[in-house]
């Protein structure tokens, strides 16, 4: 590649740049207050504070969800803090805080949160990473009580965790089992890459879940060391935003958190750099069990200082060039014979004080390459010739538009989102001047931003030093993989090579070129109770409309209608099934998907469509504003599915990249088994393979598709959000009342997939690793009421909390354990319930026998009154949460039409009153039957290439 100026220089240089392009323009009074260095000041409606210790604060008053918050405790304090025997103590400290604090004994703490309606995971949860440990609560505040047990949890969690003996030592277990569902082919090749990656850094033998043989042996002090010398409250910070008053919280964290001391002489919170390295450093990793080759050219440069009005147009400069560069990469996938299957341009970073720019793409195997020197050619194309004024002015349009939905939303924003906002502002300094001031700044600085500039990024980025180029993919016979040497004369052939600019194709036809004549509404009502609005126009379309006030720029929609790939030939079953994807893949009417992509610019709108197996349909979303849109690409998904060779050709070439090795994969090979396994090997229930791709017909595809979508007077259209019913009418009216309508008379064929009878049990035998996944399905008929629905959810939810006490806190055998309750009424009624855990083999047996003990016991003798007042205040709380979003509403309502229930019921909880322990233990016997299951288990293979299949 041609010379590239320094990263240091090269940012100096569009520093004063800008700064002449903006002062130049600017009043005299304004160019004395503007300048590089100003600071972004935090947003004013934040309370924020540092108490004598050191701790700081964030606290926000915000209401979405209403009756909730969101509550946090961030110590800044990570894996790469621990000494060489404590590898992996950090996260285990996490683990420890659930198990027992000083006003928590043991499982008290999850106990009482579930109780309260909260979930573990969802509502209760902590993660930690290289360089912080962050604590999640979410918790109601409708009780004042509630919220200051949160407080107190938060503050045990900072100074009082027990770290009970017999509890680490059953923890060590739990952990290493969070180890071993990470073993892999991914996990071997992230061994081989980090090192040269993060070259000679310390955070390359410093990965969070750490080393199991220390988990395994450590003593016990080792593991209260790392508590003491790294919680402490000057490396600390809590985060409250949520639905409460702030006074009132900001008082609770002082009365908790300001009597914390820090030791007398703390260990220094050290800084640990990734070193520079001149030359470009190469890591060709391979795997038997890998499934797919990609490869990676990472660019480390020193992180810059954020929270700057300098910094923050930086980062609008960069996004517009990573956007406009991953454009060119898409549009290069979409041709036949297209070097990579997808590749994409971005930055990140693996460690504190470095940030990472990278090109990476998923490439077809053996061609490592050509794929690596088309990624190069484009990032130099725009290194010559730049991008063009239509591609920058599309992206500018497109990026302030999301800051302008952002704007829209500011009064409807999540409490979580910004939550994690605060998280970054405290740990990396990301500035947080509230949606605001940063719509107003970008709103200013986007037009200063020239196209010289983004062009400029690609000399910046694009450096000689400091690069690391990574391929990987998989080991098998005959498969040669580049040398370091043909890896580094790409760079030499990219710097050579003869290119042209990009020239950017934009149509200048409209969507639809000709609009529908459309069709009234002949019928209308309204549902009372759910306030549901009901059309029903004269080509037969139903509509039913719920405006809602939870989001301001948010309209989601929702069709189905009876039939799906069930109506397909089983010999054209791999067509029909995939006709959704494929089609969506060819774009629309005159458009390709190219185009569309272009032809949408700046605009909120858009529409998937599916075909299932027994109904067919497509779901969309839009901002208001973009509202006839959205029925546009309604209109022409019905009416003008495409046909495009060329774009048929890519994907499949995409397709062939992604399933050249599926076989090696041991869970693929469990996952197939399993789905094999339910439904008795039914011809339309086949793994996706290479046979399966080879079944593919795009005119068959397109043809089914056409004929699903060729009548749409059984559809139901389901819109809920920002919805205004006198703009709404005449749009559903001409686009959805134009949609062709044949009043043809049709539902669906049972398929005759059915779930096998008696206990059958599959081994898969297939990995190098010590390594187990367990699936345990109990079938049978169901009778489809509210009751019985309602009577498996609490089944399921009760049945996960005794196992998860028993296989991962009792026995400390598994990282989790899944229980689901599946129904549905069609084409019977019936119903799957699933219980799934990984494991050691070694303790596979074991574990499973004592699963079934436990449901022995929960059948005979019924579950207690306090799990079962656990599992349906998670449902009372969870639908709280559920009313105030779009998305639930139009999933209830769509499936109250498709299974012909009464929409009033959605407000109806009277039902859970109705749900006793003895109700659930009746269940447990009724569904959970030892003489009809099927128990699929994978275990490592004895010899190479036995499975059990």
């Amino acid at each position: 590649m041609s010379p590239r100026r320094s990263f240091r220089s090269a940012l100096s240089r569009l520093n004063l740049l800008f700064w002449a392009l903006v002062l130049g323009s600017a009043p005299a009074e304004a160019q004395q207050q503007l300048g590089p260095e100003s600071p972004i000041p935090l947003d004013p409606t934040i309370v924020t504070g540092e108490l004598e210790n050191g701790l700081r604060y964030f606290v926000k008053q915000n209401s979405r969800p209403e009756g909730r918050a969101e509550l946090r405790l961030v110590v800044n304090a990570g894996s790469i803090l621990e000494d060489d025997d404590q590898l992996g103590l950090a996260h285990l400290v996490e683990h420890m805080a659930f198990n027992g604090t000083e006003n928590f004994e043991k499982q008290e703490l999850v106990n009482y949160l579930e109780s309260i309606g909260m979930e573990f995971g969802p509502s209760i949860n902590a993660y930690t990473s290289f360089d912080e440990t962050v604590y999640m609560l979410r918790v109601p505040t409708d009780d004042p009580d509630i919220l200051a047990t949160a407080f107190q949890i938060l503050e045990d969690w900072a100074h009082g965790v027990s770290f009970d003996p017999e509890e680490i030592d059953k923890e060590r277990g739990v952990v290493i089992e969070e180890w071993r569902l990470g073993l892999g082919a991914g996990s071997r090749i992230r061994d081989q890459q980090l090192p040269v990656i993060l070259h000679e850094s310390r955070y390359a033998d410093r990965l969070p879940i750490g080393d199991p043989e220390i988990l395994a042996t450590f003593p016990h002090e080792r593991l209260t060391q790392f508590y003491e010398d790294w919680y402490r409250p000057d490396l600390m910070a809590i985060v409250a935003v949520g639905d409460f008053d702030p006074s009132e919280v900001e008082q609770a964290i002082r009365s908790h958190f300001a009597g914390l001391t820090a030791p007398a002489d703390p260990r220094r919170r050290q800084a640990f750099p990734v070193p520079d390295h001149q030359e470009t450093l190469f890591t060709v990793a391979t795997d038997p069990e890998a499934t797919s080759t990609s490869l990676a050219v990472l660019y480390k440069h020193p992180a810059q200082p954020k929270g700057t009005a300098f910094t923050y147009r930086q980062g609008l400069i960069e996004s517009l060039y990573n956007r406009m560069l991953n454009n060119r990469l898409f549009e290069i996938v979409q041709q036949p014979g297209a070097p990579f299957a997808f590749a994409a341009s971005g930055q990140g970073s693996f460690a504190r004080g470095t940030e990472i720019y990278q090109l990476f793409a998923g490439v077809p195997e053996g061609n490592v390459l050509p794929a690596m020197e088309a990624v190069l050619l484009e990032a130099e194309r725009v290194a010559r010739f730049g991008f063009t004024a239509s591609e920058i002015e599309r992206e500018k349009v497109d990026l302030l538009r999301g800051l302008q939905r952002a704007y829209a939303e500011r009064e409807n924003q999540e409490s979580a989102a910004l939550a994690a906002e605060y998280i970054r502002h405290f740990l990396d300094g990301e500035p947080v001047p509230g949606i605001d001031a940063e719509y107003a700044l970008a709103e200013a600085l986007l037009p200063t931003i020239s196209l010289a500039e983004v062009n400029a990024v690609a000399t910046i980025l694009l450096s000689d030093e400091n690069r690391v180029v990574t391929v990987d993919g998989p080991e098998k016979p005959g498969l040669a993989w580049p040398t370091e040497e043909e890896l580094a004369g790409v760079f030499a052939s990219v710097e050579a090579s003869i290119l042209e600019p990009y020239r950017d194709a934009v149509s200048d036809q409209p969507l639809v070129a000709e609009l529908p004549v459309g069709s009234p509404v002949v019928r209308e009502g309204m549902i009372e109770g759910v306030e549901v609005t009901e059309w029903v126009l004269q080509n037969g379309v139903r509509v039913l409309l719920k405006p809602t006030d939870f989001k301001d720029d948010e309209v989601l929609v929702s069709a189905w209608s009876w039939g799906g790939y069930s109506l397909s030939a089983v010999e054209d079953h791999a067509s029909a099934s995939a006709a959704d994807l494929l089609t969506s893949q060819m774009g629309l009417g005159e458009f390709s998907v190219v185009d569309l992509q272009k032809q949408l610019a700046g605009v909120v709108a858009g529409v998937q469509p599916s075909i299932g197996p027994y109904t067919e349909g497509l779901s969309g979303s839009a901002s208001p504003q973009d509202l006839e849109t959205l029925f546009q690409l309604i209109y022409l998904h019905f009416t003008a599915p495409r046909r495009d060779p060329d774009a048929f050709q890519a994907l499949m070439a995409r397709f062939d990249a992604a399933l050249a090795n599926i076989e090696s994969s041991p869970q693929a090979a469990f996952q197939d088994t399993l789905a094999l396994t339910m439904a008795q090997h039914h011809p339309r229930v086949q793994p996706v393979s290479r046979e399966w791709l080879d079944g593919l017909d795009m005119d068959l595809a397109v043809d089914f598709f056409a004929d699903r979508f060729a009548d749409a007077s059984d559809f139901t259209f389901v819109f809920a959000g920002a919805l205004d019913l006198e703009t709404m009418r005449p749009l559903v009216e001409q686009y959805l009342g134009g949609l062709p309508s044949t009043g043809r008379t049709e539902s669906w064929e049972d398929m005759g997939i059915e779930a096998p009878t008696g206990v059958v049990e599959r081994t898969v035998r297939k990995g190098v690793e010590p390594q187990s996944q367990t699936v345990i399905a109990f079938t049978g008929d169901f009778d489809w009421t509210r009751e019985n629905r309602l009577g498996m959810r609490t089944l399921a939810g009760a049945l996960e909390i005794r196992l998860r006490e028993l296989l991962r806190e009792e026995l400390g055998g598994t990282y989790g354990v899944g229980v689901s309750g599946g129904y549905d009424s069609v084409p019977r009624a019936s119903y799957d319930f699933r219980i799934q855990f990984g494991s050691d083999p070694a303790r596979t047996d074991e574990l499973v026998e004592s699963m079934f003990a436990e449901i022995r016991d929960f059948q005979e003798n019924g579950p207690t009154a306090d799990e079962i007042q656990t599992v349906l205040e998670q449902e009372r709380r969870s639908r709280e949460t559920n009313l105030q979003q779009n998305g639930w509403w139009v999933g209830q309502i769509v499936g109250a039409t498709r299974y012909d229930t009464d929409l009033t019921l959605l407000l109806d909880m009277s039902l859970l009153d109705d749900v006793t322990p003895e109700s659930v233990q009746e269940d447990a016997r009724r569904y959970l039957r030892f003489d009809n299951y099927v128990r699929v288990t994978l275990l490592p293979e004895t010899e190479p290439g036995v499975s059990d299949r």
